[in-house]
């Protein structure tokens, strides 16, 4: 006996399914347009699309310490650094660095990263990844330090301990919406205008956190 091959109709598309089809390839269209719109702008602009809230200023030992970094030593394998490489986590986005600790610190951790830091560290111990980093030389240690101190985060940046100074008319907004209001009648001012909290929390400076 012959076996007869049946074929087997598809459903046809339901009216909400080729809508749904539809919505979605719009919606991609217009995606992939606006991407490229954003990166065209990007990169004939002259004027930065976000605000920059870090600042860069090398001596000419911390130039060579940015050539160990991102040549010698592939650090952005696991860390990032002038926006540019990897970001595993807390602690290895470098950028803002300097403001948060000192070029002693840091070189005194590139040495000794066990002890220095208050804790096991993820590669930079004995018999991890980045161990190799403690036998370099103190000259280019120094360097790498010399680096990662003078990428300091400007008032704003989300690690500088100082606020923007100017007002952000976003935030007034939602405060003048749906603040209390204790908030809109004086009750609370605004600490930054206090010298001694000003003072208080100012960066120290260069020399000071050698």
């Amino acid at each position: 006996m012959s076996k007869q091959s049946t074929s087997v109709k598809k459903p046809p598309v339901k009216a909400g399914e080729r809508v749904i089809f539809i919505v979605t390839a719009i919606f991609l269209t217009l995606a992939i347009i606006a991407f490229g719109f954003m990166e065209y702008v990007r990169h004939h602009s002259n004027k930065p699309m976000f605000a920059v809230t870090t600042d860069y200023q090398f001596s000419p030992e911390a130039k060579h310490g940015m050539d160990l970094f991102f040549r010698r030593g592939n650090c952005t394998d696991c860390h990032r650094a002038l926006n540019s490489g990897t970001n595993m986590g807390p602690g290895t986005d470098l950028d803002g660095e300097g403001t948060k600790r000192g070029m002693t610190w840091i070189y005194n951790f590139l040495r000794m990263p066990e002890k220095t830091y208050p804790g096991p560290t993820l590669d930079h111990g004995p018999g991890k990844a980045a161990a190799f980093v403690a036998t370099w030389n103190a000259k280019d240690l120094h360097a790498v330090a010399a680096f990662l101190a003078a990428l300091t985060a400007k008032s704003g940046s989300a690690v500088s301990p100082i606020p923007p100074s100017e007002r952000s008319p976003f935030v007034d907004s939602m405060v003048k919406k749906f603040a209390p209001a204790s908030w809109k009648t004086g009750k609370y001012k605004d600490m930054r205008k206090n010298p001694n909290v000003a003072n208080k929390n100012a960066l120290p400076t260069q020399g000071g956190k050698q």
